[in-house]
């Protein structure tokens, strides 16, 4: 006995313990206990899709918004009369990924969780179906759809995707295989 308090032997510390059972979570935060990681990080990278989508649409906008069509001022037949329509609206590659990178890979990123937007079986191809795959396809977005895009915005945007990607490699090594999906109405 120290100090007045009684001796406790191993034998009756093991029966305290062993007679302790842990609850389950109750209250307001007993959903966010029992989150899963894979539909955490999928919820992440659908928001982050669609904020690459939106991008994309700005990007567009910023883009055409001090263009104009010149009809009165061009011959009949003048090839290079609407020359800066062809820097949005073109087949080029150097332009058409270079305006229209965005706006695909964010409908893409949708479309994982969106079934509707998958407008033919070409989307499946490049469709992420585990983690690891979902990790490549964050940080290709974060890298060639985000950054280079609408000043600082892109940038924010891009950090956040990069974190996306760190959690996709989270939930990829929880042992989690084919995405989780989120649960839309379309």
């Amino acid at each position: 006995e120290a100090r007045g308090l009684p001796h406790i032997g191993p034998g009756a510390l093991i029966a305290i313990a062993s007679s302790v059972r842990p609850t389950a979570p109750s209250g307001p935060f007993a959903s966010m206990a029992s989150c899963d990681v894979g539909v955490f990080t999928s919820c992440m990278c659908l928001i982050a899709s669609l904020c690459t989508m939106l991008l994309g649409i700005m990007f567009v906008v910023l883009r055409l918004e001090d263009m104009d069509v010149h009809f009165k001022h061009c011959e009949f037949l003048e090839e290079d009369c609407n020359y800066y329509w062809r820097g949005v609206f073109s087949f080029r590659p150097s332009v058409f990924f270079d305006v229209w990178t965005p706006l695909f890979l964010g409908v893409l990123g949708i479309s994982v969780h969106v079934q509707s937007l998958r407008f033919c079986a070409f989307f499946d191809w490049f469709l992420p179906h585990n983690y690891f795959q979902y990790a490549v396809f964050m940080l290709v977005t974060c890298l060639f759809a985000n950054i280079g895009y609408c000043g600082k915005l892109g940038v924010i945007l891009g950090i956040y995707t990069a974190v996306c990607f760190v959690m996709c490699v989270v939930a990829r090594l929880s042992k989690k295989g084919d995405i989780k999906q989120v649960q839309t109405k379309y």
